[in-house]
């Protein structure tokens, strides 16, 4: 949920990624944490653990929900970089240009259809140099170009 900080076009937008809206995200992430500390006081991890660092058991009991509910929504945040909120085809079109909006486009993460399963840099820089292309009204021809091909490659390393 994205909205307006003020009428100032310069100041940052309140950006609200809404985690933990359904009751039952923040179920999964509780139960999540109790199984993992469970599996870590296990006798087989003696020798690695060693305190708790967090959840501090001064300040939250782990058999309480609301105490663990609490602590999972101020100490969370997201490991990835936001994308696929634009997706393209949904919301651009392929030169990136936003649909029903005039000279407007997006030319970010945000236009990927789906999540890549790597890094977010290449496949960005990538789109950000075909698209400052299309804008540039640059055209790229194909050329017949020399690759390798592995010898058995239908059936090495599978």
């Amino acid at each position: 949920e994205i909205t307006l900080n003020s009428s100032d076009p310069f100041e940052a937008p309140i950006i609200n990624p809404n985690y933990y809206k359904e009751e039952d995200d923040l179920r999964r992430i509780r139960d999540g944490l109790r199984l993992t500390l469970e599996i870590i006081d296990q006798k087989a991890f003696d020798v690695y653990r060693g305190d708790l660092l967090e959840p501090k058991p001064s300040k939250v009991d782990i058999n309480n929900d609301e105490q663990v509910d609490e602590w999972i929504k101020d100490s969370s945040h997201s490991a990835y970089h936001p994308s696929c909120t634009c997706a393209m085809g949904q919301v651009v079109d392929e030169h990136g240009l936003v649909k029903g909006a005039s000279n407007l486009r997006v030319v970010d993460a945000s236009i990927m259809p789906s999540l890549t399963s790597g890094n977010l840099n290449a496949p960005t820089i990538m789109m950000a140099e075909k698209l400052a292309d299309d804008i540039l009204g640059k055209k790229l021809e194909p050329i017949d170009a020399e690759y390798y091909v592995a010898e058995n490659w239908e059936t090495s390393q599978r």
